[in-house]
This record gives structure tokens, C-alpha cells and sequence, in this order.
């Protein structure tokens, strides 16, 4: 997958873990009842490969030979610009399978912390999504998820602040599928670049939602949900 020049990126990632090998079934398991297409989809595995933080899994415009499902950690894709100004589109959380639109990768796809991916290849898994309508279902809604993320999220770039960062903290914490605490592992600096906003910015607004006792700063990396309903309606 890596460009000429650069290590691949299986030789940029270090093998699986311990601990991590139950989970390398984890896309094959949601066909458990089935063994033989069990069997299939385990054989289009390769990983988990783990990744330190900031390391490129893919890069934008190489092909899109595979498809990621992310382990632990979390992924984000993005674009720099000539400028040096940076967009993140999008952050991929423990669970999330992605990168199924695309002959080739649009967008970088980094490791926003230290994190374990699991690649399945692409011909194979579509080929036996051509002959297998769970697994075409089952992909489908993935990428209806993306698609509709990506229209909320470009939507919410015409809000203010407070709206925007609002939004992403609530939206977190459904994803992590925790209540009244938000730990937040990416960088403050990659959550601005995700919502369109400067660093100062993005603090300043943390602290007025600290002001409004909407949400209490208990550490740089977590948060806790003090009135989850008031914090909703800046949504809206």
C-alpha cells in the first residue's frame, strides 16, 4: 500500500498483541451462526498491526487495496493542505469499519493515538458480499452510517462554537457508549481540526460550557456531563 520510498505499512506496524488475537475475529464473529462464511471472512484478515500515535496507516491517493476496521485507539481521516492548515473528516473509534467507498484512499488515514487495525481485503470482501446478501447487508449499512455522519457532520460546520463542540462531546459520548463522563483520547488540537475551529477557540468554548455547568473539566483528557439535556439542546 505504501507509496515508493516508504516502508509499507505492514512493516511500519508491529504484529498483534496479546490480548488483541480474540479480537482480530471480531468482524468475522457477526456471522458466527455461519462457520463456513466464518471461515471466509477470517481468511481476508491480516492483523491486528498495531500503530503509534501520529503513524500513517495509509496515504491519500494510494490504492484502496484494503478495508479497516479499528481494534483499539482511535483513527482519524485527513487532509493538509499547501498551507500547512489541516481538515480531519473524520475519527474512527474501537469497532468502526471503514474505508469501503473508494478505489482509492481519498483522504490520509492516520493513527490519532496508539492503536491496533485490522485490514481485510477489499476484491475478496466485496466479491463475497456479491454472493453472500448478509455480508452486502451488513456493508451497506456501514457505509449508510458513514454517509449520513459525513452530511451531519459538514451540516454542523455552519454552526457556531459552541454548537459545534457541543455536538462532538455528545455525539462522543454515544459512540463510547458511556454516560456522565467523557474521556476524550485524541488531541485537543485534532478535535479542532475536526470541527473547523483554532485551538484557542476550542478552549475558550470548553471553558463557557464549564461556566454554564454543562460540563466539568476533571483532567485535560476527560470530562464530566454534569446536565446531558442542556448540553443537547445546543445542538439545535
Amino acid at each position: 500500500m505504501a507509496k515508493a520510498g516508504k516502508p509499507s505499512v505492514f512493516a511500519q506496524g508491529r504484529s498483534s498483541l496479546s490480548g488483541a488475537v480474540n479480537v482480530s475475529t471480531a468482524f468475522a464473529d457477526t456471522f458466527i451462526d455461519d462457520k463456513t462464511l466464518k471461515r471466509a471472512l477470517s481468511a481476508l484478515q491480516r492483523g491486528p498491526i498495531h500503530f503509534c500515535r501520529n503513524n500513517v496507516i495509509a496515504c491519500e491517493g494510494e490504492a484502496a487495496d484494503y478495508i479497516f476496521l479499528v481494534v483499539s485507539g482511535v483513527v482519524r481521516s485527513c487532509k493538509t493542505f499547501r498551507n500547512g492548515t489541516r481538515n480531519i473528516v473524520a475519527f474512527y473509534l474501537p469497532g468502526d469499519l471503514f474505508g469501503l467507498d473508494d478505489q482509492k484512499c481519498p483522504l490520509s488515514i492516520e493513527a490519532a493515538t496508539d492503536a491496533m487495525v485490522l485490514f481485510i481485503k477489499r476484491s475478496g470482501l466485496l466479491s463475497l458480499a456479491a454472493r453472500e446478501s448478509r455480508v452486502a447487508n451488513f456493508l451497506l449499512a456501514i457505509t449508510t452510517g458513514e454517509l449520513r455522519r459525513a452530511q451531519e457532520h459538514g451540516l454542523l460546520m455552519n454552526r457556531n462554537a459552541k454548537c459545534r463542540v457541543a455536538t462532538f462531546l455528545s455525539d462522543l459520548s454515544k459512540r463510547l457508549g458511556k454516560t456522565g463522563s467523557i474521556s476524550l483520547p485524541m488531541s485537543h488540537q485534532d478535535i479542532a481540526d475536526h470541527l473547523g475551529l483554532t485551538i484557542e477557540t476550542l478552549s475558550r468554548t470548553i471553558s463557557e460550557l464549564e461556566r454554564l455547568r454543562l460540563i466539568a473539566r476533571v483532567s485535560p483528557r476527560s470530562l464530566i456531563v454534569r446536565n446531558d439535556y442542556s448540553l443537547s439542546l445546543l445542538r439545535d
